[in-house]
């Protein structure tokens, strides 16, 4: 499900890319703008904003109301809608898929010499599985766990 993030989730649109989900976050936007996105695009408008999220949906925009202000709650709140996506498979920067590449065409001397790797090939950033992937499986848990 893709969804599109007003600006006081920040946080959580990061997250929602982290475990795969095409997530639009753009904090220029305005409720305006979000609303034409959730419609236009098919997206899923996530707020913490009651009265935007009332007037989405009036307006006919799937859209969700998060009442949470920590990530693991929030994350709770969501687990209803977060299947069929899988974890490290989007940027987290620019939310573009990410493809899986060689050691051998990285020539980054900060990337260690590992793999798996991901690019991005937006925006160039490069991803592994380092010794933070055991906290993104910890604060996952609560998806598997509740």
């Amino acid at each position: 499900m893709p969804f599109v993030v007003d600006a006081m989730l920040g946080k959580l649109a990061r997250w929602l890319r982290i475990i795969g989900h095409d997530t639009v976050y753009d904090p220029s936007l305005d409720d305006d703008a979000l609303i034409s996105v959730a419609k236009r695009e098919g997206r899923t408008l996530v707020t913490r904003d009651a009265n935007l999220f009332r007037r989405a949906t009036k307006e006919g925009a799937a859209s969700l109301l998060i009442k949470s202000h920590a990530l693991p709650e929030e994350l709770v709140e969501m687990s209803p809608v977060l299947k069929g996506a899988s974890a490290g498979s989007r940027c987290t920067l620019c939310n573009t898929p990410l493809l899986e590449v060689e050691r051998s065409i990285v020539s980054d001397e900060k990337v260690p010499k590992v793999s798996p790797l991901w690019l991005c090939p937006s925006c160039g950033k490069i991803y592994w599985h380092g010794g933070h992937w055991k906290g993104i499986n910890r604060t996952l848990s609560v998806l598997r766990h509740g």
